[in-house]
């Protein structure tokens, strides 16, 4: 996960979506996919990606790639609210309940459990049309603190190294 700097727990929700969406405008494959975080608490995020044609596969479903990676994204950041900006999704597993049709994808996380150095997060990924919502995929994650270089952590130029 790519951080700018930790969010204080004082940030107005306003400051906190505008933080959190900075983070993943950093991450070419959450923009390439038009990931956006809409709503951002401490206790929960939604993130929202256009079910455009290119990220469905052969029978006109979201493909499960995107799913899972709208699961890693939104798992990772909730945890990251937890536990500060250096995290690493250490596992997730992801439960396809129907296939993904509608007009977008929204992932909703939340922080199930959490102790100095790991969280445990799940999200639900829902298709939307119009009004309608209809659950698609669940998820669940630990997400762990990671031993990487502050300049990695924060996009620098140390990354890859």
């Amino acid at each position: 996960m790519t951080s700018f700097s930790q969010p204080h727990p004082a940030q107005s929700p306003a400051e906190l979506l505008a933080f959190a969406n900075r983070v993943i405008a950093a991450q070419s494959f959450s923009t390439l996919i038009g990931a956006q975080f809409t709503d951002i608490t401490p206790g929960g995020a939604t993130l929202r990606v256009p079910l455009r044609e290119d990220l469905r596969q052969h029978h006109g479903f979201a493909h499960g790639g995107l799913l899972s990676a709208m699961a890693d994204i939104s798992l990772t950041f909730i945890g990251a609210l937890a536990l500060g900006p250096n995290v690493l999704t250490s596992e997730f597993k992801i439960n396809f309940v129907r296939p993904g049709v509608g007009e977008q994808l929204v992932s909703r996380a939340s922080v199930v459990s959490s102790t100095r150095r790991q969280a445990v997060t799940r999200c639900d990924i829902f298709a939307v049309t119009g009004d309608d919502e209809k659950l698609v995929a669940t998820a669940l994650g630990t997400i762990v603190l990671a031993d990487v270089p502050e300049s990695a952590a924060s996009g620098g130029e140390d990354r890859g190294r």
